[in-house]
């Protein structure tokens, strides 16, 4: 029993001094969470066309229509009554998937969404989005092999997801 409680206590105090010792990191400046956590491509989410976002963020390549990469936004697929919650769904059977990227030409910011993904990432990718009043092209794009696959949808937004 004594061993069971010691094993504990010092469980804590592990977990204590590793909570502390990050703490102390985070609050001198040396760990910065957005430095950390992710990358955040400023050109590709600051730029005004669809064309721009693609070149910035996927690079020179051709693109090919294939049926290996299937796309659904929405529920029913063409009509959306409530733009502020836009469900997405990307999916591919495509070998060595480099990155994913959802955008929506009629919105201010063309980019919504960009995944990188490693080989341990199964697909389909599921995510929601916000997409402003009135008809739009949302076009799911995936870089893998170096080629880009482009598949597009046309949607109509009757309410909702102003910028």
């Amino acid at each position: 029993m004594t061993s069971t409680i010691q094993s504990g206590r010092r469980t804590v105090l592990k977990q204590f001094i590793s909570a502390s010792t990050l703490a102390m990191v985070a609050a001198s400046g040396l760990l910065l969470p957005q430095r950390v956590l992710a990358h955040w491509p400023n050109d590709a989410f600051g730029a005004d066309t669809v064309e721009d976002v693609l070149l910035a963020l996927m690079g020179q390549a051709d693109e090919i229509k294939n049926s290996d990469v299937t796309f659904s936004v929405g529920k029913p697929a063409k009509l959306v009554t409530n733009g502020q919650s836009v469900t997405v769904e990307v999916a591919s059977r495509l070998a060595n998937i480099e990155r994913v990227a959802v955008l929506v030409d009629n919105n201010p910011n063309p980019l919504v969404m960009s995944f990188d993904l490693t080989g341990s990432v199964m697909m389909p990718l599921k995510s929601r989005i916000k997409i402003v009043e009135g008809e739009s092209q949302v076009i799911a794009v995936i870089r893998a092999d170096g080629k880009l696959y482009k598949t597009t949808r046309n949607l109509r937004v009757y309410a909702g997801g102003n910028p």
